[in-house]
């Protein structure tokens, strides 16, 4: 007699996802980086028209490249849907922007408090590690620029140089500090939602999948590809004479059987066969692509596995197991509800022929 523990088949488990909980980390992305997009065309707009006459013609030139520059971002991001390829664009041309903007000095020598708020938008847009390295970058680009050999551009006196370096210092440490936490609490509440989702889908007992993962999962991921699924062959099967076996050896026997007929499910059919218990002694085979007339081959092999299959009791008497097939097609995702009652009923017409047979709507197959 086989062990009483858990199947480990991890293949179904691949197929949950948590779309939902990285969804709305990067609708938080996406919102930061259109935020800082839309403040900084206005913004530089203004300063450009505002000002055109004040600042250097670099300056001048390099702010009008750059709104054309975000600008045809901003369309390539409606064409291709890259965020993270567009943010990295846009903020290295912040990036480049501010330090042409220390260079210049900008309206009387400002430039350096409108540095500030770059870590606090690349960290939150970027992330932790490239948030790390942009910002890091900014700092030591502008203590050259200040501390450094003169190469054009405009002097700042030493306490305004001293501050701003402390200042931006502390906000890149305290900005890292709170995205680096928040992106571990993202991770920690996705390992958790993953957790809970694979739970509530699992059989406790045999660790198969559950029903409840068939209608509220795979229904749902068949329809979104229906290329890769449709047609469905559904089987529902039945363990002949369950109820007699827990009343002769015990519920803890009847327990190790239907672990041992998991694991036949798992080792016939193949991992795109989704193989599931369906509640008592009925499980369900899904099999992706395959008509009726297919799925009555393997059933019917299936069959015949379980008929030759003999499980040992702890005093160590041979019990053999015989199942009941019924089998029907679905052709659209649609017509699942109902092919698996017909499913259902062929596997009635199975129970009440005599058991150990595989029925389909073209024709059985029977016990030998």
């Amino acid at each position: 007699m086989s062990s009483k523990t858990k199947i480990n088949k991890p293949n179904w488990l691949s197929l949950i996802n948590i779309d939902s909980v990285y969804s709305f980390d990067r609708q938080r992305q996406a919102f930061s980086l259109f935020t800082m997009i839309a403040i900084a065309l206005v913004l530089i707009t203004y300063l450009v028209i505002a000002n055109h006459r004040v600042y250097a013609p670099i300056l001048t030139a390099a702010l009008i490249s750059v709104n054309l520059t975000i600008v045809g971002c901003i369309v390539y991001f409606i064409k291709t849907k890259q965020l993270n390829a567009i943010a990295l664009i846009t903020l290295m041309i912040v990036f480049v922007m501010c330090l042409a903007l220390v260079s210049t000095g900008g309206k009387e020598n400002t430039a350096l408090y409108w540095l500030m708020f770059y870590p606090v938008a690349v960290f939150a847009i970027l992330g932790v590690k490239l948030g790390a390295w942009l910002s890091s970058a900014m700092l030591l680009s502008c203590i050259v620029m200040l501390y450094g050999p003169d190469m054009g551009q405009v002097m700042y006196g030493e306490v305004e140089k001293t501050r701003f370096v402390a200042a931006f210092s502390l906000v890149l440490v305290f900005s890292f500090i709170g995205e680096y936490f928040r992106h571990r609490s993202h991770l920690a509440i996705a390992d958790i939602t993953l957790e809970q989702k694979q739970h509530a889908y699992t059989d406790q007992l045999t660790g198969a999948p559950n029903r409840r993962f068939i209608t509220s999962h795979f229904l749902k991921l068949a329809a979104s590809r229906p290329a890769h699924y449709l047609p469905l062959s559904i089987l529902l099967i039945d363990l002949d004479n369950f109820k007699q076996l827990n009343d002769t050896y015990g519920h803890d026997f009847g327990d190790t059987v239907l672990i041992e007929f998991t694991k036949l499910l798992e080792s016939q059919f193949s991992a795109t066969a989704l193989k599931a218990r369906y509640g008592g002694e009925e499980f369900v085979v899904i099999l992706p692509q395959m008509t009726t007339i297919e799925a009555s081959i393997l059933a019917n092999r299936f069959r015949e596995c379980v008929q030759h299959h003999v499980i040992l009791t702890d005093k160590q008497q041979r019990v053999s197991l015989t199942c009941s097939i019924g089998i029907a097609q679905a052709n659209h995702i649609d017509d699942y509800d109902s092919a698996l009652k017909l499913a259902d009923e062929y596997l009635y017409q199975a129970k009440s022929q005599g058991r150990n047979k595989v029925i389909f709507a073209h024709g059985e197959y029977v016990s030998q």
